[in-house]
Order: C-alpha cells, then sequence, then structure tokens
C-alpha cells in the first residue's frame, strides 16, 4: 500500500469512530421561545406606559413565559403546563 492509501484509510477509520463516540443529539422538542411566540405576543400588546416602561414589560413577558415553559419535563409540547380538566377530582 501506498502512503496515501494508509493515510486516507487511517482518516477514515478516525473519522468513523469520532461519530460513533459523539452523543446524540437532544430530543427536547421545539425551544421554548418558538412554542410561546403566542402567548409572548398577546402579553407584549397589554404593555403601556413610556418607551422605556413598554420596553422593560416586552423583556419581562418574554423572560416570564419562557421560564415557566423551561420548568415543564422535556419533550415540551406547549408553552404553559396543562391544567389539570377536573375529569378525576372529586
Amino acid at each position: 500500500m501506498s502512503g496515501r492509501t494508509i493515510l486516507a484509510t487511517a482518516a477514515a477509520v478516525m473519522l468513523s469512530l469520532g461519530l460513533m463516540v459523539s452523543p446524540a443529539p437532544a430530543k427536547g422538542g421545539p425551544k421554548c421561545p418558538k412554542l410561546c411566540r403566542s402567548e409572548i405576543s398577546a402579553c407584549k400588546a397589554e404593555c403601556t406606559g413610556t418607551k422605556k416602561e413598554k420596553g422593560k414589560c416586552k423583556r419581562a413577558c418574554k423572560k416570564e413565559l419562557v421560564n415557566i415553559c423551561k420548568a415543564q419535563p422535556a419533550p415540551r409540547s406547549s408553552c404553559l403546563p396543562a391544567s389539570p380538566s377536573g375529569a378525576f377530582l372529586n
């Protein structure tokens, strides 16, 4: 075998070993800002006051809703946690 063939073979082996060792991508579902888009927009629409107050309100809306979403176990399917329906409550 020539030097190039050995080098190419070694590179292919190293690449395949690297792919086998690397962790699998996270399967957490959609990210919270994307899930909460409509809720964040609704909250931001309610912000009033001066320009500075509106800015603080809008940042607080996003931060609060994203933190609530992140508190849910993965994989997430909605922004806000589901409330009990009352079907099993006495």
